[in-house]
């Protein structure tokens, strides 16, 4: 199914005395971008917490909220992490004897440590804690992915539209193609026969320019190279997973033989139409930047 990369859920539950909420909103990027916001002293989770979106998003630049809360109030009191705190300690004593001097610290440098300050109730139930944000942080990312499917799905219908009417315009580009070496048969016969009216031209000579102006226009290769990749295009709508840059790549393709078109049939009525090609060309190519 395609998904766009723009989409929100949110997750909530409670356990073990704790409540937690984690909010995901998403939006483009070329590739995947995880952030975080975690409680004071959770940062450690991070990594894990990140592999469970990226098991389920290839994507978007996705921004995550963890609010963690105790059901009772009284126990959110905070505490500083002392392991850390003993380690900053001895790196500040050792920077106090390479420079010589003192060093001062305030209670404002030391809140802005990562990790240093942490609710007291946090200790010892950690495992806990941990568990909790995972199972709520796996239910938002189903909500998002959940609404990045339904955004891709309206996303799907309308590129469907596009499509139906590129297949329009190529349908009417083959009939005038097939009768251009016609046309200028007749326009070279014509021009020759005002250059030369006793009818002394040389018709050997005239019918090589004919027979080299019809290979020239000759566009069926390109024709069908364009509807082969609208058969692909088609059936890519109908797969699964990251298509976006395959979707990119393949619409690159078919401007191109778009431009061919134009150029090697050089007529004002097919260039109209190729105009119109590519006009439903970019519209699709709009969509597509929002697609996973």
């Amino acid at each position: 199914m395609i998904r766009s990369m723009t989409g929100f859920g949110r997750g909530d539950r409670t356990a073990n005395g704790w409540q937690c909420c984690v909010e995901l909103r998403s939006v483009n990027s070329r590739y995947l971008e995880v952030r975080f916001k975690l409680p004071t002293g959770l940062g450690h989770l991070e990594e894990n917490l990140k592999a469970i979106i990226k098991n389920k998003c290839d994507r978007g630049k996705i921004e995550c909220s963890v609010a963690l809360s105790p059901e009772n109030p009284e126990s959110g009191a905070l505490a500083w992490n002392e392991l850390l705190m003993r380690q900053y300690g001895g790196l500040l004593k050792k920077a106090e004897e390479l420079l010589g001097t003192k060093v001062e610290v305030t209670l404002g440098n030391l809140v802005t440590i990562k990790d240093l300050l942490q609710a007291d109730s946090l200790r010892g139930d950690e495992e806990a804690v941990a568990e909790l944000i995972t199972e709520t942080l796996d239910e938002a990312t189903n909500q998002l992915v959940a609404m990045r499917e339904r955004e891709g799905q309206a996303m799907k219908e309308i590129m469907e539209q596009h499509l139906n009417n590129v297949r329009t315009q190529l349908k009417e580009i083959k009939p005038l193609s097939d009768k251009l070496p016609e046309h200028f048969a007749e326009r070279l016969r014509e021009n020759v026969a005002k250059l030369t009216p006793n009818g002394e031209g040389n018709q050997e000579r005239l019918l090589q320019e004919i027979a080299l102006m019809a290979d020239r226009y000759d566009v069926a290769e390109e024709i069908n190279r364009f509807g082969a990749h609208l058969v692909h295009l088609d059936q890519m709508m109908g797969q699964g997973g990251a298509l976006g840059r395959k979707f990119d790549f393949l619409l690159q393709e078919i401007n191109r033989e778009a431009n061919t078109l134009a150029a090697k049939c050089n007529d004002a009525e097919i260039s109209g139409k190729v105009v119109e090609i590519k006009s439903e060309l970019e519209k699709m190519r709009e969509q597509i930047q929002n697609i996973e």
